[in-house]
């Protein structure tokens, strides 16, 4: 009894995380409330509050849940593309942007992080959330020195600033995208889109 009573709980507690993160997408972090969620949860606000302390507390856990998205493309890839640094780099991209065009929760998650949330206090913040979930730079930086390793990239290339501007391509892509998504089709053009921003790898910068 103990066991399902444990069971329970924990599905309660993700029902009211995956209740939060439609709440937060569609109205905003501020506008949403913890009595919110319990009512489109269909719980009093008592049962909530057994399970979250408060809404900083609830926004937290929604990204100590989530998988980091490269990091699991990568390790699918990783088989047949681990000798081709290059083409692991742009499979990863590519992979990365169709993950987001084609899953809701992935929509509804980058929805609150770059439109609905206006971050403060101990909330975790916007560049930890990408960093934890999309785009890691430390991560990023060795998939360049490996192609460089490998002369597929310009000995000369500068790194960082290499990785500054794909992190800016990216997040302005996904952003825009999200506001107006019938402007762009974002799974089928992602090959298109990341090809283009490689030609600058293929180049010293």
């Amino acid at each position: 009894m103990a066991r399902k009573t444990k069971a329970e709980a924990l599905k309660t507690r993700q029902h009211l995380i995956d209740v939060a993160i439609t709440l937060f997408a569609e109205q905003g972090v501020s506008s949403t409330t913890l009595a919110d969620i319990a009512d489109a949860a269909g719980m009093t606000r008592g049962a909530i509050y057994w399970h979250f302390d408060s809404k900083i507390s609830l926004f937290n856990e929604i990204w100590n849940l989530q998988e980091n998205v490269t990091q699991e493309i990568r390790r699918k890839l990783n088989t047949h593309l681990k000798d081709d640094g290059l083409s692991l780099l742009r499979e990863l991209m590519i992979e990365t942007l169709r993950i987001i065009a084609r899953d809701p929760r992935q929509h509804q998650l980058l929805q609150i992080l770059y439109h609905t949330c206006e971050f403060n206090g101990e909330m975790y913040s916007e560049k930890e959330i990408r960093e934890r979930l999309w785009f890691n730079r430390e991560r990023f930086r060795k998939l360049l020195q490996n192609c460089i390793s490998k002369g597929q990239v310009p000995v000369n290339t500068n790194i960082e600033l290499l990785t500054t501007i794909v992190h800016g391509y990216f997040s302005g892509i996904v952003k825009n995208w999200l506001m107006q998504p019938e402007n762009l089709d974002l799974y089928e053009q992602a090959p298109e889109l990341v090809d283009n921003i490689l030609l600058l790898a293929r180049k010293s910068i």
